[in-house]
């Protein structure tokens, strides 16, 4: 169930506890951001729904007691393409559909400055515009997030029909729109190791980056822990399929939020808990459609060193995103091998450019050209620059 101030505690057996589904649970409840037609949803309007949190946590209560779905509605009496977006949900056969299966819920977005808590805590659903969709089920976790854009294949009550009943039947929705990566982890480049760059920043004082690669014969572990003035900051802890070094859990504690993600069988679920000071921690459970080749964005300094590198090319890789929700793809431009000045000397290097739409992109980072692989130097936003310590 759906709680905005929640447990605090993330060990494994409780995640998983939050995020098992009865047998009978085979629907979803689905959070939808749209706009109105004019007069509003039904006869009242977006502006006179005034408690979005506690419309929300009725509608899961209901869902649980009769496992319908919920539709949530986040809109703005304004917005002409949501007034279409409800209109199709009133049709006739659409409105039968939505009475059989789900508990509707509509939330006033205002001029985007109304429930901007709940916008942000999936992902920043509206940061696209509106209409857009995020799917729960009914314990409250997330399983699916359509961000504001129009789409064609919503556009009739036919086309809202076949959306709505993909998420009634889970087995109908696919990650297919997620393109497949066309490059791949070099495997000789996986053996155990350990570095640290110093960071420089103008904002702050010196810190240090430090990532550690454990490789066993059926196991392979990788630590990234990122300090300030000998202050914890970030530690990540990921464990790999060994066979092709994609992440299968990863945790992750950064400036007091906590992380715990599952990646298995095409889905990411997991909670993330952030501090929601001065009231009760905001938590968020998620169970999402990715791409099974999919990994996540922390592991990005993990990953990159060990790709097939061809210098002159470009290369996508798909990336998971749990401040965001979602997974997007990865472009790399590789350059081409030249030498690098450091402070312990100068290395040959290759240059890998890292542009999408995900957080702290874009990247810049410098790969030892002769194995074994290692980051030399990383370049990020707002010049805050890692160098190798030695």
């Amino acid at each position: 169930m759906l709680e905005f101030a929640t447990t605090q505690t993330l060990d494994r057996q409780r995640l998983m506890a939050g995020l098992r589904y009865p047998a009978w649970m085979s629907a979803f409840a689905i959070v939808l951001t749209a706009c109105v037609h004019p007069g509003g949803p039904g006869p009242e309007g977006y502006a006179l729904h005034q408690n979005a949190h506690a419309d929300i946590q009725a509608a899961l209560n209901q869902a649980q007691a009769d496992h319908k779905l919920v539709l949530l509605e986040f809109g703005a009496d304004w917005c002409p393409p949501c007034q279409e977006r409800d209109a199709l949900l009133q049709e006739a056969n659409v409105a039968y559909y939505l009475e059989d299966h789900f508990h509707l819920v509509y939330i006033d977005v205002g001029n985007f400055d109304r429930n901007r808590d709940i916008t942000q805590k999936f992902g920043f659903v509206t940061s696209s515009g509106i209409p857009a969709e995020v799917v729960l089920a009914p314990n409250g976790a997330l399983v699916g997030i359509e961000r504001g854009s129009p789409s064609s294949d919503r556009s009739s009550a036919h086309g809202m029909l076949r959306w709505l009943s993909a998420w009634v039947d889970p087995g109908a929705v696919t990650a297919s729109k997620i393109p497949l990566p066309t490059t791949s982890v070099e495997m000789s480049q996986v053996r155990s190791s350990a570095e640290t760059l110093v960071i420089r920043s103008p904002r702050r004082s010196a810190g240090t980056f430090a990532t550690e690669l454990t490789v066993a014969a059926d196991s392979v572990v990788s630590t990234l822990v990122t300090a300030y003035n000998d202050s914890l900051v970030q530690r990540v802890r990921t464990i790999h399929d060994p066979r092709s070094l994609y992440p299968t859990e990863v945790w992750d504690s950064t400036w007091g939020e906590q992380v715990h993600i599952v990646y298995a069988g095409g889905r990411v679920h997991g909670m993330r808990v952030t501090p929601n000071r001065p009231g009760a921690p905001d938590t968020v459970y998620f169970d999402l459609f990715t791409d099974w080749s999919a990994i996540d964005r922390r592991n990005l300094a993990i990953i990159i060193p060990r790709l097939v590198l061809v210098p002159g090319t470009r290369a996508t890789i798909v990336v998971f995103d749990s401040w965001a929700l979602r997974t997007n793809p990865v472009h790399l431009t590789i350059g081409s091998r030249a030498p690098l000045a450091l402070p312990a000397g100068s290395l040959d290097a290759y240059r890998v450019d890292v542009t999408g739409d995900i957080w702290n992109l874009p990247q810049t980072w410098y790969v030892s050209a002769d194995p074994p692989r290692r980051i030399l130097r990383g370049e990020w936003p707002e010049k805050v620059v890692l160098e190798l310590a030695r």
